[in-house]
């Protein structure tokens, strides 16, 4: 999953004009009270204000940019899963109450059953759960959930005027899936929405409402895992027929079976989830809290607010604007001591400590097909140059770990010891340039680097990579984007060379060198477009073996040839820490869990107290 990340105004325009469509949001009073009002917020949660939603469990929080999609088929963001799962529910879920990552049923009853080969899989559902009351229902209510639904849902991810981000989770491994596609992509004009309709896939197929099968290609091992995504979550055709654009995409108005519904979406400013009043209610787990046993969810309201600047933000959760918050690299002195205890400012507050880590990592990404960037001594080169140590200094404050592997720590199968072949080294860097044709740089065209933000922290970064490459005689031409347009140019396969980050979909290595592979040249996935022969061999043997000793070995071998060809700079892993405000209850920080807000309470009572 490609991240906004992870995550992430002109100020003084905002105070003195109200632009068209402004509305006085959350993230808007921030924003002016940067120059108005709450100066002395950071001793004090000071400010008063009129709240409508006061004795509410409202949760709010901060989101770094504009939601892309909330349809199933392409929400494949770390912004947009930050809402679309709470929402639309997937046929599995991870259990939060396990050390180790457990996938347990969510919209199916029961885990799947197997033949004998692992190609047939046979998945029940539960009965009796039903969609959100929307207006595409008759009367408005919102019907029971079948089997067609999901059905249809997979479906959606084949059609080509939807350009479903999430495709790749059954191309060439569901028995028909690639057929059907191609049969769409195949359809006369006008003609593709009554093949759509009249079509089925030939590996699926509902047993009855209740029960799923799946006849597969191959072994699939990452299955289990694939059905936590939303790109599986069902999804009813009257919704995608009524709220869907002219080529189907469900971009603003998603309907599910989640816990919550969408209220509404403002673009720039919020987006407003509200309790869904036909969710089941399922109980709080057992062994998370005072509220375990209880029914979910908890929370009246979740508003998400578009606060692209790490300043407002910031001053937002000191301010008890937001439920918790990341620490940016310029407060992360005022968040903790010289010992990396919480600094007495926040344990006045009361607020708690977390952190999250597991699959997140970032590098410099290279287009590999580009004239210039298939060049792999001058890859190399530009490897050697990066200065990690500084570059997980300046802008984690230490909390990021150094990228010498394709997989994070932890994860079964992973390379043992590894060692990044061409890490920071500028006399090697230099002799490089020489070995790539372009001594101290000369006759090397600018390269344009590609950022994932136009924020502050993002232009810095630009200004710190055109600095380090400089030091080897290339120039950049460093381009800001906004997260969904850079997202854009990268699905399109327009970048050149560019900041990348991903986060794993899924707790397996499979889920990693995924990106590297070069069956379908896909650029959501493959966005370096690295094709090596060798490496595409190994990987199709190892997506089908169970973890051990043999996948271990193919795995340690692939990553040598990735650590040689270099369609990667290698940067870091990034460890976050999260500070939760003292009202926020059962606040449990999983990495693979997106779901997470049915989990949450608010105390009201001790928010009231502690803000006023």
């Amino acid at each position: 999953m490609s991240p906004s990340k992870p995550l992430h105004g002109d100020f003084e325009s905002v105070a003195r004009r109200k632009p068209p469509g402004f509305r006085r949001t959350r993230a808007a009073r921030i924003y002016l009270s940067l120059f108005l009002s709450c100066v002395t917020v950071f001793s004090e949660f000071s400010c008063t204000r009129h709240d409508p939603d006061e004795g509410k469990a409202v949760f709010h929080r901060v989101i770094r940019d504009d939601i892309k999609s909330l349809d199933p088929a392409n929400a494949y963001d770390e912004v947009s899963l930050e809402i679309l799962p709470n929402i639309m529910e997937a046929l599995y879920q991870y259990d939060i109450t396990s050390a180790v990552y457990r996938v347990i049923p969510l919209l199916a009853s029961d885990l799947p059953t197997y033949s004998k080969d692992r190609l047939t899989v046979t998945i029940p559902l539960r009965q009796n759960v039903v969609f959100a009351d929307d207006p595409a229902f008759p009367e408005g209510h919102g019907r029971v959930v079948k089997a067609a639904d999901f059905i249809y849902a997979v479906k959606r991810l084949a059609h080509p005027q939807i350009a479903s981000q999430g495709a790749w989770i059954f191309q060439g491994k569901l028995r028909g899936f690639d057929e059907f596609e191609k049969k769409l992509r195949a359809a006369p004009p006008g003609k593709a929405a009554e093949i759509f309709s009249s079509s089925e896939i030939e590996g699926l197929r509902a047993v009855s409402d209740s029960v799923i099968e799946m006849k597969l290609v191959k072994p699939y091992p990452q299955l289990l895992h694939v059905l936590t995504m939303t790109f599986v979550a069902p999804v009813a055709p009257e919704v995608a027929g009524k709220h869907g654009d002219e080529l189907g995409h469900l971009t603003n108005h998603p309907v599910g079976t989640g816990a919550f519904k969408i209220d509404h979406y403002d673009r720039g400013h919020e987006a407003v989830l509200v309790r869904n009043p036909s969710y089941r209610g399922e109980p709080m787990p057992r062994g998370t809290g005072l509220d375990a046993g209880k029914a979910m969810p908890f929370l009246d309201k979740i508003v998400f607010s578009v606060i692209k600047e790490d300043q407002p933000a910031w001053l937002g959760f000191m301010n008890g604007e937001f439920e918790f918050s990341k620490i940016p690299k310029d407060n992360f002195s005022q968040a903790f001591t010289s010992g990396m205890e919480l600094s007495p400012e926040l344990k006045k507050k009361g607020v708690k400590l977390d952190s999250i880590s597991g699959g997140l990592f970032y590098f410099v990404n290279f287009n590999v097909r580009d004239k210039v960037l298939a060049n792999k001594f001058l890859r190399q080169a530009i490897s050697s140059a990066v200065d990690r140590g500084k570059w997980i200094e300046l802008f984690t404050n230490n909390r990021g770990k150094k990228m010498l592997t394709m997989v994070p720590p932890g994860l079964q199968d992973r390379v043992e010891n590894p060692k990044l072949k061409y890490d920071f080294d500028l006399a090697r860097a230099k002799e490089l340039m020489k070995r790539a044709g372009y001594p101290d740089g000369r006759g090397l065209p600018p390269i344009t680097f590609d950022l994932r933000g136009a924020d502050t922290v993002s232009r810095q970064m630009g200004e710190f990579f055109a600095d380090q490459f400089a030091g080897i005689g290339i120039k950049l031409n460093v381009v800001s984007n906004t997260f969904p347009a850079f997202l854009e140019k990268q699905n399109k396969g327009a970048l050149q060379m560019s900041y990348g980050g991903w986060i794993l979909d899924y707790p397996d290595v499979e889920n990693a060198y995924l990106q590297l592979y070069a069956s379908k040249q896909n650029p959501i996935i493959n966005n370096s477009f690295f094709d090596n022969a060798r490496y595409n061999s190994l990987f199709e043997k190892m997506a089908l073996m169970e973890p051990g000793k043999t996948r271990a070995k193919l795995i340690q071998e692939m990553d040598d040839i990735v650590q040689e060809e270099v369609p990667w700079a290698f940067g870091f892993y990034r460890d976050d820490f999260v500070l939760v405000n003292p009202w926020v209850k059962n606040f449990r920080a999983s990495f693979f869990t997106r779901d997470g807000y049915k989990y949450y309470g608010i105390d009201t009572d001790l928010r009231k107290r502690l803000k006023h």
